[in-house]
């Protein structure tokens, strides 16, 4: 199968491996600690022949963690790979650490171009800045209106952190936030309580 991965880099130093857990029964993953919680993921759902395109995103800090930080995801992926061997090319996508408009359209651009028609697409939106799952999540918009791909992942790495410490992490699946998009564009009214009550009710179908 022909798979896109998108995963966004942190910033940050250091980045401790921890063991995520899934409430989810669709969300399977691999009991062992990872720094990428796709990672976790990927171990428990990649195939032989599976296609992965990976993009990785990368906003560039003025210390380099982020090379780093890259580095260090390829591994874990490869890790992840070592007996299941599904194909995988990596490409990053770098921009500069900027609120600018003209940075977020950069941004969305080159996301587009790496997505790969009619494949289907899983993220990973753990780290990076506030900005990255609002790109991420109109790129993927976008792909499913133009490209013929299916979003089947979104997964997210929860924590609560006690002195500095990651505890209590899971993985959470985020389609269903990436989907609150989807719903109020399904709505054409042009009364307001109208609009209200029609959301509600598609809401708590």
């Amino acid at each position: 199968m022909k798979k896109t991965i998108i995963c966004s880099i942190p910033m940050k130093e250091n980045v401790d491996p921890v063991l995520y857990t899934s409430d989810d029964k669709f969300l399977s993953v691999a009991d062992k600690k990872v720094r990428y919680p796709i990672c976790a993921f990927l171990e428990k759902n990649m195939k032989p022949e599976d296609e992965l395109k990976v993009l990785i995103l990368v906003k560039k800090d003025r210390y380099g963690h982020y090379s780093r930080n890259t580095e260090l995801f390829k591994q874990e992926l490869a890790e992840a790979n070592s007996e299941i061997g599904a194909a995988v090319e990596y490409t990053v996508i770098d921009t500069d650490f900027d609120e600018a408009r003209s940075v977020h359209e950069r941004l969305m651009g080159r996301i587009v171009d790496g997505l790969s028609t009619g494949s289907h697409i899983f993220a990973d939106i753990t780290y990076g800045p506030k900005d990255m799952p609002i790109v991420i999540f109109t790129a993927l918009n976008f792909a499913e209106k133009f490209l013929e791909c299916t979003v089947d992942n979104i997964v997210y790495g929860q924590a609560s952190f006690v002195d500095g410490k990651a505890v209590d992490t899971k993985i959470c699946d985020m389609v269903p936030l990436y989907c609150l998009g989807s719903i109020t564009n399904t709505i054409r009214c042009t009364e307001p309580e109208k609009a209200r009550s029609m959301l509600k009710s598609l809401l708590s179908l």
